[in-house]
């Protein structure tokens, strides 16, 4: 999902996402804190680069210092929390017509929404 290499010259960490063509350049101190994090906690390298990329990309999308959202982070006891903390950050720069972590999109009553000027 994302390509990821690293620049000694200039201590960067370049984040490429092959999907979207997200490209992100990010401290690569920043990047082993938060990547040394999500490797302890799911203990498999290939899902701890791709929340250490969302995490880059959500702060970026958000404009949040990464630092605090991983105080956020490390609040989280289990994979379910974990989970739950990432859908809501993706869900605010996501197009509304998917979101992530709801398996049911919630339908407003017809007469309210009628009257809600957009």
């Amino acid at each position: 999902m994302f390509t990821i290499t690293q620049d000694s010259v200039d201590k960067t960490v370049r984040i490429f996402d092959n999907f979207y063509t997200t490209k992100l350049v990010v401290n690569a101190t920043d990047y082993d804190v938060v990547y040394s994090f999500f490797k302890g906690f799911t203990n498999n390298t290939k899902i701890a680069g791709n929340y250490t990329a969302l995490i880059f990309r959500i702060a970026q999308e958000g404009n949040y210092n990464v630092m605090s959202l991983m105080d956020v982070i490390k609040g989280v006891d289990n994979k379910l929390q974990l989970n739950q903390v990432m859908a809501y950050y993706l869900n605010t720069f996501n197009t509304k017509n998917a979101l992530y972590g709801v398996s049911i999109l919630p339908k407003p009553n017809e007469a309210v929404q009628r009257n809600v000027v957009q």
